[in-house]
């Protein structure tokens, strides 16, 4: 299986609560790019999750639109920051036996799945900026199990894309 860790796209500072931040125009901007991106490397998520805070629902639904997802993306709270990997891979679990995720969520939680699953240990080398994507493919979901594919910022997205 292939999980594709997407960090939220850009998002305004200025909301009613940290929950409400919805994503900026830039920030549309970049989840389009990821969404297109994703669609020229051929991906087909059979699932898009996301973490229930509006800026990750909306960088969700905007590439789901891209990548002409036919489902519906759903909302995991475990990608919302504070799960540990083991939470996150149980929640998984109804998910192991298709072929392509694409989960969207926050920092620093993503960067810490992303070692986790890796089992690169300390995720600080492992920075997701705003609307990045690293790819982690999967015999089966337990810590330490992937093996990271490829990690790309906007820059490369944008690059992709062109």
């Amino acid at each position: 299986m292939k999980l594709y860790l997407v960090r939220h796209a850009s998002a305004s500072d200025v909301a009613a609560s940290d929950e409400e931040r919805e994503l900026t125009r830039e920030g549309r901007e970049e989840a389009r790019i990821v969404g297109v991106a994703l669609a020229e490397l051929g991906v087909k998520p059979a699932s898009i999750l996301s973490s229930p805070l509006a800026r990750a629902r909306q960088t969700a639904g905007i590439i789901a639109h891209e990548l002409k997802f036919s489902g519906e993306c759903a909302t995991l709270d475990e990608l919302s920051n504070g799960s540990t990997t083991p939470v996150l891979l149980k929640a998984l679990r109804p998910y192991a036996s298709v072929g392509e995720i694409v989960l969207v969520g926050h920092m620093p939680s993503l960067s810490q799945h992303l070692a986790a699953l890796i089992g690169g240990g300390k995720a600080d080398g492992l920075p997701l900026g705003k609307g990045s994507v690293a790819c982690v493919e999967l015999d089966h979901l337990s810590p330490g199990a992937g093996q990271l594919r490829w990690l790309m910022r906007q820059k490369h997205l944008r690059q992709l894309c062109s």
